[in-house]
């Protein structure tokens, strides 16, 4: 009996990063990213008014376009190896690097003397919590959210495993999913991080989270929910 249908929504190129990650441990996954990035006209900031650049996405870099130049005095804080490489590639000095979000970056920022950060982000971002520093934020980047596309539709008539690598795109997975009139009972989710349990909802085959908030632990995942899609059909979900 072949096993669930792979799918991979996220954004290019992470898209075709997961999925070259996939086939390297012998699945064919579809590619249909629900989303686009895509630029977003910012005011240049003066680089003399803060300290520190605090960066969550590699799309910053990607997409912010002339001005990030006059912003490579100041140390860069990362969230994640990719990020972290970006900015080293362009010529950014990485003082700091992280795995567990914008908030765990914040204790760092403090222990390292700095009071008045630069926040470069997308439109949709996390709120960060209160602390002692003082915190700018530009929009650099957005992304879009795109229609169903014809190819996913199809595939999701058959069990599926879905890769959802954020809370919007659990969210608009879902609704999605609803406003097609497809069943979630035979749709099993592989979610990047525990916070996007809420987003996914109710109502799937099964719902298994990564141990890390990487692809190789996203993996793990579906080598697990392949297993489980080959025995019986769920009735109800599963969240790990």
């Amino acid at each position: 009996m072949a096993g669930p249908r792979i799918i991979v929504l996220r954004p290019q190129p992470g898209a075709t990063a997961t999925a070259q990650a996939l086939r390297g441990i012998g699945h064919e996954p579809l590619v249909t990213p629900l989303f686009a990035i895509e630029p977003v006209a910012w005011t240049p900031a003066d680089p003399q008014a803060y300290d520190a650049l605090l960066v969550g996405s590699a799309n910053v870099f990607r997409h912010g376009g002339p001005a990030l130049a006059d912003l490579k005095g100041l140390p860069v804080y990362a969230v994640g190896g990719k990020t972290a490489r970006m900015a080293s590639d362009l010529g950014f000095r990485v003082r700091g690097q992280g795995t567990g979000g914008l908030t765990a970056m914040l204790p760092m920022l403090v222990e390292d003397g700095h009071l008045h950060v630069l926040r470069l982000a997308g439109e949709d971002r996390v709120d960060l919590p209160a602390s002692r520093l003082a915190i700018d934020t530009r929009v650099v980047y957005r992304s879009r959210a795109l229609p169903m596309p014809d190819a996913l539709r199809d595939a999701l008539a058959e069990p599926a495993i879905v890769l959802l690598h954020s809370a919007r795109a659990a969210q608009h997975f879902g609704a999605l999913v609803d406003s097609a009139g497809i069943g979630r009972a035979h749709i099993m989710l592989a979610l990047f991080a525990p916070a996007l349990v809420d987003a996914a909802g109710d109502g799937w085959a099964a719902v298994r989270i990564a141990s890390s908030a990487d692809d190789r632990a996203l993996l793990d995942v579906v080598a697990t929910l392949c297993q489980h899609g080959r025995g019986p059909q769920a009735e109800t979900s599963e969240t790990e």
